[in-house]
């Protein structure tokens, strides 16, 4: 019996440490995971090697960033500028003298009515010419009619001596000349313009 029980206490001995390793293998491991920090850039960066539009190649570096401007868009103007012209019905009946005067102050009483804006006006015997901006909207055959009837009546009321003769109701000629633009029409344009009326009037 003494040589059987060193025998069995090894046995034993033998079991509890394969016990112990069977019981350290499951313990759970620490595993040590190396994760590389994700860059981000903003706003995108251009890689390298890429073409543009233009195919020129993009030697951007990726640890700078881009910057994008956007380009203003061109402003859509709300108002334009006329150049107007009028001449009297009757060629003897000359824009002189304190006429002239009023002529000033109607023109700019109609604009601030109607929203215009008078910008230039030259009045010489034989035709009125002026400047003026108006709305987008505006139609040129709608401002020149309102004008000519605003100031036919007022030309009537304060100059009877012109309502003698002229017995329509509108002091001014057949017809009118409207160019786009803020410069004053050219005294050929004008003379040219004023032959065209008479003679459809049947005066020259």
């Amino acid at each position: 019996m003494n040589s059987f029980e060193p025998a069995s206490t090894e046995t034993e001995h033998l079991e509890v440490e394969q016990k112990d390793a069977r019981t350290v293998s499951r313990e759970p491991e620490t595993v040590s995971v190396s994760i590389p920090a994700l860059e981000v850039h903003f706003p995108w960066e251009v890689e390298p090697g890429k073409m543009d539009v233009k195919g020129e190649a993009i030697t951007a570096n990726l640890e700078s960033n881009v910057t994008f401007e956007m380009e203003s868009l061109p402003q859509i103007p709300s108002d334009l500028a006329y150049s107007c012209l009028l001449i009297p019905r009757f060629s003897d009946h000359y824009l002189t003298g304190d006429i002239t005067n009023d002529l000033v102050t109607w023109l700019k009483e109609i604009c601030v009515s109607y929203g215009w804006r008078l910008d230039a006006i030259t009045i010489r015997p034989g035709y009125l010419q002026w400047i003026m901006t108006v709305p987008l909207t505006a139609n040129p055959a709608q401002f020149m009619r309102i004008t000519r009837q605003q100031t036919s009546q007022k030309i009537f009321e304060d100059y009877p001596r012109f309502k003698r003769k002229n017995l329509s109701s509108d002091f001014w000629a057949p017809g009118f000349s409207v160019d786009h633009g803020n410069s004053l029409q050219s005294p050929e344009a004008i003379n040219s313009f004023i032959m065209q009326v008479r003679r459809q009037q049947g005066i020259f």
